[in-house]
């Protein structure tokens, strides 16, 4: 008897794949990610956002480099803790349990949306770095956006295909995680 064993997806292809199509990874593959996996991503996805915001503001000379060590360490905090408190709420709030997703399920496929945000937050970096631009708002405002495609897919998901209510959580989880973003910005730590 000639048995072939399933092909396993590596995590990094599902990590990329959640940018190019979310809805698939969604539906067939997240269940194999692991929760830590996942916010790994997220966390290095807002560790790196939030160091260019710091090096934004370093250059203004609004801040000195220290803080920018500090901001640096609340986008670790803002991409692990903070994200796991969004995708608890959305889970709760989506009565994702009914139709049987898992906590562990919902923060992994949150976490796991932004991975198109540690691509930009990645070359934002690099263009900071090598160019002394400003990129904060061009690349790391804009990787969080790329993350609420995804998001949409999950929240839709947990919620049993519930459009209106998919959009409108999805649009809230987007303004929090921003207007958090603004309002450490605006504090100048």
């Amino acid at each position: 008897m000639n048995t072939l064993a399933p092909v396993q997806t590596p995590r990094w292809k599902t990590a990329m794949n959640m940018i190019i199509n979310p809805g698939s990874v969604v539906k067939d593959q997240l269940s194999k990610i692991p929760w830590p996996y996942s916010l790994i991503i997220s966390g290095l996805s807002f560790t790196l956002f939030f160091l260019q915001t710091g090096l934004d503001m370093y250059r203004a000379g609004q801040i000195e480099l220290s803080t920018v060590v500090l901001i640096t360490f609340l986008g670790l905090l803002y991409g692990t803790a903070g994200l796991t408190l969004i995708a608890l709420m959305v889970w709760a709030l989506s009565q994702a349990a009914s139709r049987d997703y898992t906590v562990d399920w919902a923060i992994s496929s949150f976490a796991l949306g932004y991975s198109a945000t540690l691509v930009y937050a990645l070359t934002g970096l690099i263009f900071s770095l090598v160019f002394g631009w400003s990129t904060a708002v061009a690349f790391g405002v804009t990787g969080v956006l790329w993350a609420l495609r995804p998001n949409l897919f999950t929240i839709r998901q947990m919620s049993g295909d519930r459009i209106a209510f998919s959009l409108t959580l999805t649009t809230l989880c987007g303004a929090i995680l921003l207007m958090g973003w603004a309002f450490l910005g605006r504090l100048g730590i």
